[in-house]
């Protein structure tokens, strides 16, 4: 038996009327004859990974030896920060088997990143490749959709007054959110059945003990020993470890926010009756994301290709380096048929749109279910 199923969906089609994804292909497939590693990772990608293992090593290594409290807390962020780039440019890659092409390897190196950052891979990667990719931003197929009741993103969720005001205290939630990842929403994975289209059997019992286990190998190596190798209190060491999350989750969560949930791109309603999506799949992967500085080297370094997010969803299969070619190509095919999808802003642009959307949101469903209610009672 399997361990998830897949409810019934699909799109109209694969590709467009036109064949924009065929020429998109096309042109892609002659790239990637050019490239001697073909679709995976290359040397730039090893030695990113190796120079960024090397610097949270060493920012490790200052902490334990740090006479301060505001170096101590610095070290504890450079060390986070560095372990986050491996993590979206190494671990995302390998979730998706890109980075050698080796299913098993790939699996290991993704569950290896992820585990060094306090966070189980089993459950994430299977919501993310077979919910959130398949259907991005679709109501009850999308898991991401589905991440906290805090946030209001989708009509059939349970409201709260609190909603209301969401737009003002999600920055505040975001610089929690991997603590609360790593604290609670790793283990409540294992009690919920059912993830949008997903719905799982039998969780192996071996996953929640490695859960467990990297939980506490984790906790050992950012609080206990630096209790005990540093002549730091436990206050100022658990301080300095939470003022590091702080500050990397609200900056990894708008990263992950910003590429779908915004102003300019829309959600889309599923035909439930007929189990169909009424857009063709290259046409709804495209206006469903949007790229944020698309032409910064700088941001394609740290952000591994999130921030080139369409030519990820069109090809999750390919590692991130190839991203800004595949982009290029993208652009192109789409001016070519005249199809104006294509969208992109600046991170901050991005934070900003994600804050109005998340007001916009609750605003439009808190309304329809307060009318729906007076309609109710006539």
């Amino acid at each position: 038996m399997k361990s998830f199923e897949k409810k019934k969906m699909k799109y109209e089609s694969k590709d467009t009327s036109d064949h924009i994804f065929k020429q998109i292909r096309s042109k892609s497939e002659k790239y990637f004859t050019s490239q001697k590693g073909g679709k995976n990772a290359n040397a730039y990608l090893w030695i990113k990974f190796i120079s960024m293992m090397a610097v949270a090593g060493l920012a490790y290594y200052a902490l334990l030896h740090s006479s301060s409290f505001l170096f101590l807390t610095l070290c504890y962020i450079v060390v986070a920060t560095a372990l986050l780039i491996v993590g979206i440019n190494i671990g995302h890659d390998a979730a998706h088997h890109c980075v050698t092409g080796n299913k098993k390897v790939d699996n290991f190196i993704f569950q290896s990143v992820f585990a060094i950052n306090g966070m189980s891979g089993y459950f994430w990667q299977i919501r993310h490749n077979s919910s959130h990719h398949i259907f991005p931003n679709v109501f009850n197929y999308d898991s991401d959709l589905e991440i906290t009741n805090l946030l209001l993103l989708h009509p059939g969720q349970k409201t709260h007054k609190l909603h209301k005001f969401q737009h003002i205290y999600a920055s505040f939630l975001y610089m929690f959110s991997s603590l609360i990842w790593i604290l609670f929403i790793d283990f409540t994975f294992f009690y919920r059945r059912e993830h949008a289209n997903l719905k799982f059997n039998k969780v192996p019992f071996y996953e929640l003990l490695k859960v467990i286990l990297l939980k506490i190998v984790y906790f050992i190596n950012f609080l206990v020993i630096p209790i005990y190798l540093t002549d730091f209190s436990v206050f100022e060491i658990v301080a300095a470890f939470v003022i590091m999350h702080l500050l990397v989750s609200l900056a990894l969560t708008y990263t992950f926010f910003i590429s779908h949930h915004v102003e300019e791109v829309p959600y889309v309603h599923a035909d439930e009756v007929n189990h169909i999506v009424n857009d063709a799949w290259t046409r709804h992967q495209v206006i469903t994301t949007i790229d944020f500085n698309p032409n910064s080297p700088t941001s394609n370094f740290i952000f591994g290709g999130f921030n080139l997010h369409i030519a990820h969803h069109l090809f999750p299969e390919v590692c991130h380096i190839h991203y800004p070619e595949l982009t290029a190509i993208i652009k192109e095919t789409l001016e070519e048929n005249n199809a104006d999808w294509y969208k992109s802003f600046t991170f901050f642009e991005g934070v900003v749109s994600h804050v109005k959307h998340l007001k916009k949101t609750a605003d439009d469903i808190l309304s329809d279910k307060k009318k729906t209610q007076l309609s109710g009672t006539i």
